[in-house]
C-alpha cells in the first residue's frame, strides 16, 4: 500500500490542514501517517482557535517513534507531504525528516499567506516563511503555492505590475491556485516545460480548506501514476465538485463527508454533471 508521512496542522472540528488532506488521500486508497503542528479545536478564521502550537521537542518525539515503527514493520513511505508550520522547528524538523527519508515524491504546500479581500499577506511569521523557501522547497518535486504565496516567493507582489506565475526555479512540478482570469478562478501547472491551466467561474464564497484539498488530490493521483496534466484535471475536478455541494447546511465547512464519492470517483477517472471534466488548456 501506498504510504504518505503528512505533517500539517490539526483541527478538531474544521476541514482544513491535515484533517482534510488525510481524508482525501484516505479515500484514494493511501495510507497517511499525520504529524501534527498544532492541536486546535477550529480553524482560527472562526475565531480564538483553542489548543496550542504543538512543541517542536514534542513533535520530534512522535517522529522518533513513527520512524522506529516504520523500520520495524518494513514499511517505507513513497511521499512526504507538508502544510502549515506552527513554527520555525517544525521546518527544521520537515527538513530533516525528508532528508533522511529520501521519499521518492516531496509535495510541499507552502502555506503562509493569500490575498484575499479579507485579509492579504503573511498570516505567519517573516523567518518561519523564510525558512519555508529557503529549507523545504529546494527539496520538493511538486510545490503547490496559492498565487499570492507564489508572487511573495518570487519577489513579485506589486499590483502596479503583477506577472503571470511562471515555474518556480528547480521544481519539477509547480501548481500555482487560485489563479484568477476575469469571472474565473482555477489553477496553472507547470511541468516538463509545459503550462497547463484549468479554469471555472468563481464561486460567492468557499470554505476553507480546498487548497489542502487540492495538494492532496493532486499527490494522489500522482502516486498512482497519473500523468501531471490528467492529475492537475482529475484534482481540480473533484474539488469543484466538493465546492459545488457545499451549501448552508455544512456550517462553512468543506462536505467531505457528504461529497467523498467526487474523490472517488475522481480517481478512477469516472465524471458526472456535478464533478465535470474540466478544460485544460495546455501551451509549449
Amino acid at each position: 500500500m501506498t504510504r504518505v508521512l503528512m505533517i500539517s496542522s490539526f483541527t478538531a472540528t474544521s476541514h482544513v490542514g491535515s484533517v482534510v488532506s488525510a481524508f482525501v488521500l484516505r479515500r484514494m486508497g493511501i495510507d497517511v501517517t499525520v504529524l501534527p503542528t498544532t492541536l486546535f479545536g477550529r480553524h482560527p478564521g472562526w475565531g480564538s482557535p483553542g489548543g496550542n502550537i504543538v512543541p517542536s521537542s514534542q513533535l520530534e518525539d512522535m517522529w522518533d517513534a513513527v520512524q522506529t515503527q516504520s523500520r520495524e514493520q518494513g514499511l517505507p513511505f513513497d511521499a512526504v507531504m507538508t502544510g502549515y508550520m506552527g513554527e520555525t522547528g517544525h521546518v527544521e524538523l520537515a527538513e530533516t525528516i525528508i532528508r533522511t527519508l529520501n521519499p521518492p515524491l516531496v509535495l510541499v504546500d507552502p502555506v503562509m499567506g493569500d490575498g484575499s479581500r479579507a485579509r492579504e499577506g503573511l498570516y505567519i511569521d517573516a523567518d518561519r516563511a523564510e525558512a519555508i523557501c529557503d529549507r523545504l522547497i529546494p527539496l520538493a518535486n511538486i510545490a503547490t503555492p496559492n498565487l499570492w504565496e507564489w508572487r511573495f516567493m518570487t519577489g513579485n507582489l506589486s499590483e502596479d505590475d503583477p506577472i503571470p506565475p511562471r515555474p518556480l526555479t528547480g521544481i519539477n512540478e509547480t501548481l500555482v491556485t487560485s489563479v484568477t482570469s476575469g469571472p474565473q478562478i482555477g489553477a496553472m501547472l507547470f511541468e516538463a516545460g509545459r503550462t497547463h491551466t484549468i479554469m471555472h467561474d468563481r464561486f460567492q464564497g468557499v470554505p476553507n480548506g480546498g487548497g489542502d484539498a487540492l495538494a492532496a488530490a493532486y499527490l494522489g493521483h500522482r502516486l498512482s501514476g497519473t500523468p501531471p496534466r490528467e492529475a492537475m484535471g482529475r484534482a481540480v475536478s473533484a474539488i469543484f465538485a466538493v465546492m459545488q455541494a457545499a451549501n448552508a447546511a455544512d456550517a462553512g465547512e468543506l462536505p467531505l463527508i457528504r461529497a467523498q464519492h467526487f474523490l472517488q470517483s475522481a480517481a478512477t477517472g469516472a465524471h458526472d454533471d456535478a464533478a465535470p471534466n474540466l478544460t485544460i488548456k495546455t501551451t509549449p
